[in-house]
């Protein structure tokens, strides 16, 4: 049996493979417990409640936090701090660390209740211990790093506190300097950056379109016995053209799996151009039954020609319904299940010799 699990971690990426074989890939990470700004204030407006209330944010957290700041926000949470410690109180480098968590306590408390008050009640899945409820004593067989931007990778350092390992690392060529939104953001790259400098023991490959190899879809034993991953995307082409244009999405790995006869493709981030050279390469033989939306659905990972040539049956997207800040009514003129995991929560897919293909939803409208 296959299992693919599409995991609700916000605005992020995380999917998390059974093979019939009975290896584990894990195709990004993001761990956060809190919704984004824009997935916050997308969610209240689509019930119809807007976000007007909302101060601040936790990923404008660090703006509000810096000494200096002359954000209301950040004042009320220093005359908070003031009461608190019943003395005079000034925010500087040394106590804004500890202002920040409590902050960020504050923010998440009134998100959730914001959210709840508003009959939204879909949470968020942290894929570690999701991992490890579902997967106790297991590793991590392949872990594919579809890109290197810190949304989908967030995680990987609690993955390592958390002992679980990962045997074989797929990475992308690149010289990308990331910007960090705070502390956590630095410790995850460098978390990236042992992984991919081998440094973790993991095994590192960095591979093209059209590549092959034992486990990942060639037969080691002649025995059947690959997991039937097939790379689209990158090749060293589109892999030097994005780095030349600082498009990290374009770097995406975009990978087909195909069993009994089913495919699903896993589109990363890849844009317009990456999608282009994939129509003009594969035309029809993009065929797939499931896709997973580029760039998590928004219109920056659409691109007609190559949904209408997939022609999917079912797409799965980590965004809302509004036109103007994703695709998913793009997706529909294609394919008659658009489904997202901000509403359904987690989506499992499995698929069996007994019962063919069958879908689990962690919520049900």
């Amino acid at each position: 049996m296959l299992r693919i699990h599409f995991l609700n971690v916000g605005h992020g990426d995380c999917t998390i493979i059974e093979h019939p074989s009975g290896r584990i890939t894990m195709v990004d990470i993001n761990n956060g417990d809190d919704l984004d700004d824009t997935s916050y204030d997308e969610i209240l407006n689509e019930l119809g409640a807007g976000s007007t209330d909302r101060p601040v944010g936790p990923s404008r957290l660090a703006d509000v936090l810096r000494v200096g700041s002359t954000n209301p926000f950040a004042s009320a949470l220093s005359a908070l701090e003031l009461s608190r410690r019943g003395g005079t109180f000034e925010r500087s480098p040394s106590n804004a660390s500890g202002l920040r968590q409590r902050a960020l306590a504050v923010l998440r408390e009134h998100t959730k209740r914001r959210l709840r008050e508003a009959g939204y009640t879909v949470g968020l899945t942290n894929p570690v211990d999701f991992f490890i409820r579902k997967f106790p004593r297991h590793s991590v067989f392949r872990y594919i790093q579809s890109h290197p931007d810190l949304d989908h990778m967030r995680g990987l350092v609690a993955m390592r506190n958390a002992g679980i390992h990962i045997l074989n690392f797929w990475d992308t060529q690149h010289d990308k300097v990331p910007e960090f939104r705070g502390e956590e953001d630095e410790a995850e790259w460098n978390a990236y950056e042992m992984l991919r400098q081998g440094s973790s023991g993991a095994r590192v490959l960095r591979l093209y379109r059209g590549d092959t190899g034992a486990f990942w879809n060639q037969d080691p034993t002649g025995y059947g016995d690959h997991d039937s991953i097939e790379i689209l995307s990158p090749t060293p082409a589109i892999v030097q053209e994005a780095n030349k244009l600082g498009k990290s999405n374009n770097l995406s790995y975009v990978l087909r799996i195909s069993y009994m006869g089913y495919r699903i493709v896993l589109g990363g981030d890849a844009e317009t151009e990456v999608w282009q050279d994939l129509v003009a390469h594969y035309d029809a033989d993009l065929r797939c039954d499931v896709l997973k939306a580029s760039h998590h659905g928004r219109d920056s990972g659409y691109y007609a020609d190559a949904v209408r040539l997939m022609s999917p049956d079912y797409t799965i997207v980590s965004v809302g319904k509004k036109p103007a800040t994703d695709a998913s009514n793009k997706y529909r003129r294609y394919c008659s299940n658009v489904w997202s995991t901000r509403w359904y929560g987690n989506l499992t897919l499995e698929i069996s010799r007994e019962r063919g293909m069958r879908w689990f939803a962690e919520h049900v409208d």
